[in-house]
């Protein structure tokens, strides 16, 4: 975090952001030297690393309860407020049509999809195997990060692993995606922590927007992670040319 005549070092971003939302993320392989003025970056082999710092457009008070008894309640009430975000600017209703800026995606390509995630996403990626089966008709299959990057998967060119994870940061499915990459798949993340390391590490982004998520047990989290599924089980219909229903639409 980069302030004036002070910078900080935290491992998420809420522990900072009461201080300053200018951020800048390290990479794997990086090493930091900060100092009450500056920040130097190097990598492994003492080589500089320039990188301008984001800018997050989430403010402190929304990590805070807000009068809530606690964030797990908060959050809960906060689920349509997000699923309403992760939907917006997405869905033409008007044209019956989705649109996913900076994602470009060619279903005749794609072999098959995996969904991998760990928890509580996990079982939103469950969910979204049958949403893209029932709606787009391409083949999916599931599994943890971890089971996944110990098998020696049958990845490669053709197929499409979409990595499903709110902070973006499990090392799990962080691994997963770079064993895809390594052997010639495509990687999409559905993260909610803009930036993170998984959205950095993939091919195409696709963000929920669902603000911090401060409880343990995943609410609004896990709602637009199906909200963002379901997005791209129509978008992925679409770019086959099919008409996407509006009772598709109708929610």
């Amino acid at each position: 975090g980069l302030g004036e005549g002070e910078n900080f070092v935290a491992s998420d971003v809420p522990a900072i952001l009461a201080h300053t939302r200018s951020m800048l993320f390290l990479e794997e392989g990086e090493l930091a030297e900060l100092t009450r003025t500056g920040l130097k970056i190097i990598d492994l082999q003492g080589r500089p690393v320039e990188r301008a710092p984001r800018a997050i457009t989430w403010s402190s008070v929304m990590a805070e309860k807000c009068g809530y008894k606690h964030f797990m309640l908060k959050e809960i009430h906060e689920q349509p407020r997000a699923v309403t975000d992760t939907l917006r600017g997405r869905l033409v209703l008007e044209e019956a049509s989705v649109a996913l800026e900076g994602i470009d995606l060619d279903p005749q390509a794609i072999r098959k999809l995996y969904l991998i995630a760990c928890g509580t996403s996990w079982h939103a990626a469950l969910c979204g195997k049958f949403l893209i089966e029932g709606i787009a008709r391409l083949p999916v299959e599931v599994d943890l990060g971890s089971e996944f990057r110990y098998r020696d998967p049958l990845v490669g060119p053709g197929d499409l692993l979409v990595a499903v994870s709110q902070s973006g940061e499990p090392a799990a499915t962080l691994a997963a995606v770079k064993e895809a990459r390594h052997k010639g798949a495509g990687v999409l993340a559905i993260a909610n922590v803009v930036d993170s390391s998984i959205p950095r590490a993939a091919h195409h982004s696709l963000y929920t927007h669902a603000g911090p998520e401060i409880g343990v047990a995943s609410t609004k989290a896990f709602t637009t992670q199906l909200a963002a599924l379901y997005l791209l089980a129509l978008y992925l219909r679409q770019q086959q040319g099919r008409e996407v229903p509006r009772e598709f639409l109708a929610a």
